[in-house]
């Protein structure tokens, strides 16, 4: 059991090394709009589908590939859009977070009569977001997990998921301390306003780039 936690660790981390620093982005956003469960549960929530998914893979239904899943990084490139222009509106002070819903609804395209989604009356708008941009930041998670999942047994995967779980709370906990350690939360609160847009867009072309949907 020993093996199969380190295992599990080093493969959570080995695939999730570049989430803290969105997870930095998204606490250092903590304010009136968003909450800091909001990024909690959208990191679960990601995580969680993508290893979900993966665990379907791994047993047969292989129609889930980084490839397809490559074009969730439109999703980060829309919300780094939408962020640049409300900051040359005038708003330099936080993300529209209105904009970014809309942004969302317009991704997973299930929309109501009254402009929201059935998501979104489920679930918060700023939770949608970090689970969204966490499922296209983890694409490639899929090819380590697939193959890595294949070989457990169901209570191995239990374990898994447990070990993983834990995993993600002391990930948004690092997440977290960074978005206020003061010389970083200073440097955030300062250039946010570019850093925020500039994050989100480069990191939809890399993900694009990287799934091999273009290329």
């Amino acid at each position: 059991m020993t093996a199969l936690i380190i295992t599990n660790i080093v493969s959570f981390v080995s695939t999730n090394l570049d989430d803290i620093f969105i997870l930095t982005i998204f606490f250092s956003q903590v304010g009136s709009k968003v909450k800091k469960t909001d990024v909690v549960f959208g990191q679960y929530l990601g995580i969680g589908l993508l290893v979900l998914s993966s665990i379907i893979a791994s047993y047969g239904l292989s129609f889930i590939s980084s490839e397809k899943l490559g074009v969730l990084g439109f999703i980060p490139i829309i919300l780094g859009m939408k962020s640049w222009i409300d900051n040359k509106k005038g708003s330099r002070n936080a993300v529209s977070y209105k904009d970014d819903e809309e942004a969302v609804e317009n991704q997973i395209t299930v929309e109501s009569a009254g402009n929201k989604n059935i998501l979104t009356k489920i679930i918060r708008p700023q939770i949608l977001k970090v689970m969204f941009i966490t499922i296209a930041n983890g694409a490639d998670n899929i090819g380590i997990y697939i193959p890595l999942f294949s070989r457990y047994s169901p209570s191995q995967l239990v374990i898994t998921i447990i070990v993983f779980s834990v995993m993600i709370a002391f990930w948004c906990f690092l997440g977290y301390k960074l978005a206020n350690f003061p010389l970083i939360k200073q440097q955030l609160e300062k250039y946010k306003h570019i850093a925020i847009p500039f994050v989100f867009i480069a990191l939809g072309i890399f993900i694009i780039f990287e799934s091999g949907l273009i290329f």
